[in-house]
């Protein structure tokens, strides 16, 4: 028999908390928290809390009624870890016991909702203050790198796939296609993105309205602003007034639910925010469906590597935002001047402290490059990058702005 052991994207911000004694992890579905927790963390039970609200452990197949667990968890916590998984499927009285059992033995939960997870350590919550709470977002960009970097893959399609890879159930495609990973992405985005919205909605007890799917079709097709989207939705007529506050609770729901993310637009009078999808893989899948129906229709594999290709700049740009944003611990924003676009903005104490250019070209000229100094030394920022997929990209090197390609991001990913 031939066991095919597969390579696990180190978390490190799982690792450092993987052995705190009472530990509670939440995040969207499919952000790796059973994997990691199965694989990496040190237990003596594991429950997964079905929709029937029964509760199965994974080793034995034994499945206990609510009454029945909460009578053995006092005693199973004092023999190792407890691991609940699902856990907000559960009601009182359970709630209450963990508030008698407060700092005793090791406990872990995960949650899936983020909905229910405010409610649970919301203001007069039994749980408020019991739990170390960590949030489990896609995978940290510098995890994503060092993964593909170690299965031995190198420059422009290191960096690409690495994107990529923020979504962790990509990692096992990765790691076993490699590059062709590019060649078959279609046939795994038009049924899984579907199906994973849908079991998102579903777990945050909402509707996947048409309002819904179209405001994550007019974010992936370009539309930023809540106006912008307002005025995409007021066309295809599934508002009744043209107007930013018509989807701004839609917008708050997606937010929270982990689907999409603002950022801050800086330079404006007025607060004002710029949304993009949180997954880069489902911004493309959602606008090639945008463009071409693809859910239903599919797409040629040939179709799909183009497009990607094409976007695959602006994916970049975001993940060496969230990158930079990581290692230095800076929050990205979005210049709000239309005269003046930048890739990459992040901020500390409300000044400009990074600006960044990518450049996802093999060749740059001498003029373009003196342009992008230009426009990065205008900003004011303490510090410029130009980021490209191998330096052999640039004519000369620039005098005032740090130059980034493959290498040099391996490196920072060990930060």
């Amino acid at each position: 028999m031939v066991v095919i052991l597969m390579t696990i994207i180190q978390r490190r911000e799982l690792d450092r908390v993987l052995g705190v004694r009472w530990l509670l992890l939440y995040g969207r579905r499919k952000t790796g928290k059973t994997f990691y927790v199965r694989e990496r963390s040190q237990y003596s039970k594991y429950f997964v809390v079905t929709r029937g609200r029964s509760l199965v452990d994974i080793e034995s197949g034994e499945e206990l009624t609510i009454s029945e667990f909460t009578r053995l968890l006092p005693y199973m916590i004092q023999s190792g870890r407890v691991v609940i998984d699902e856990f907000h499927r559960l009601d009182e009285p359970f709630f209450s016991l963990l508030q008698g059992l407060s700092g005793k033995g090791e406990l872990t939960l995960i949650t899936s909702t983020r909905h229910y997870f405010r409610r649970f350590i919301g203001e007069n919550s039994p749980l408020l203050g019991l739990f170390h709470l960590q949030e489990v977002r896609l995978v940290d960009p510098r995890d994503a790198m060092a993964y593909v970097a170690g299965l031995g893959i190198k420059g422009k399609s290191l960096m690409e796939l690495a994107c990529l890879v923020q979504e962790p159930w990509l990692a096992q495609t990765v790691e076993t296609m490699k590059e062709r990973t590019f060649e078959v992405l279609g046939n795994l985005l038009r049924d899984y993105v579907p199906s994973l919205t849908g079991e998102i909605f579903t777990e945050e007890d909402k509707e996947l309205s048409q309002r819904y799917f179209a405001i994550l079709e007019a974010v992936a097709d370009g539309k930023r602003t809540s106006g912008e989207i307002a005025s995409e939705l007021f066309s295809r007529g599934l508002i009744e007034k043209n107007h930013p506050g018509a989807v701004s609770q839609y917008l708050e729901t997606l937010v929270n639910m982990g689907l999409l993310e603002r950022i801050l637009l800086y330079g404006k009078r007025r607060k004002g925010y710029h949304y993009r999808h949180v997954s880069p893989v489902a911004d493309f899948a959602f606008y090639l469906n945008s463009k071409y129906g693809f859910f239903e229709t599919g797409l040629p594999e040939k179709n799909v590597s183009q497009h990607l290709g094409e976007k695959m700049p602006r994916y970049m740009e975001t993940f060496f935002e969230r990158f930079l944003a990581r290692v230095y611990g800076l929050q990205p924003v979005k210049i709000a001047l239309p005269e003046l676009e930048v890739d990459i903005a992040l901020r500390k104490h409300k000044r400009l402290a990074l600006v960044g250019e990518v450049k996802w070209k093999t060749r740059l000229t001498k003029k373009e490059l003196r342009s992008i100094e230009d426009k990065l030394s205008s900003l004011g920022a303490e510090r410029q990058f130009l980021i490209v997929p191998d330096r052999s990209a640039i004519p000369e090197e620039p005098e005032e702005v740090e130059v980034l390609d493959w290498k040099n991001f391996v490196e920072l990913s060990k930060m």
